[in-house]
């Protein structure tokens, strides 16, 4: 369904009919949403027919409305298929800490600093050394702050450092 939902939003005249469905609820012919969208009602026409195909327009009784479900459910899909999407769901109190899959802000509290460097060792592929290079690189998969994030795992002893700094 995402391909689907992907290729229906690839095309801006199918946008703009989508945008003034979401924009005014209230409008429900072909007619009105061509004059709202700036669109011909044969672009509009064609417009539903795929936007209707990837579920994001529905025609009933009352006429057009949209229905965002399907970009929420792709976006949900998407977050929760990245390393940290993967294991939020056993840190919930991290929830503000995280955005769209990703770590973007590193807590002020050590309990919850203690929780985060515990959610980044579970999404962190499990090696049994790191370069600091490849460390770093693999914690900038997972959030905005790869230094910091790896500065909390030496400070939590979540991962252990060679004296020279060489290994992880």
């Amino acid at each position: 369904m995402t391909t689907e939902l992907l290729s229906a939003l690839g095309d801006p005249k199918r946008v703009a009919v989508l945008g003034a469905l979401c924009a005014r609820p209230e409008v429900s012919t072909v007619a009105e949403v061509g004059a709202r969208a700036g669109l011909s009602e044969r672009d509009v026409q064609r417009a539903l027919a795929v936007l209707g195909g990837a579920g994001l327009v529905r025609r009933d009784d009352a006429g057009l409305s949209a229905d965002l479900e399907p970009i929420r459910a792709a976006a949900a899909a998407a977050v929760a298929a990245t390393p940290v999407g993967r294991v939020a769901a056993d840190f919930p109190r991290l929830d503000g800490c995280l955005k769209n899959g990703r770590i973007a802000t590193i807590p002020a509290g050590n309990g919850l600093k203690a929780e985060l460097g515990r959610l980044v060792v579970a999404a962190l592929p499990q090696r049994d050394a790191y370069t600091e290079k490849e460390l770093t690189a693999e914690l900038a998969a997972l959030g905005d702050e790869p230094v910091a994030l790896r500065r909390l795992l030496v400070d939590l002893r979540l991962v252990g450092r060679a004296a020279d700094g060489s290994r992880y």
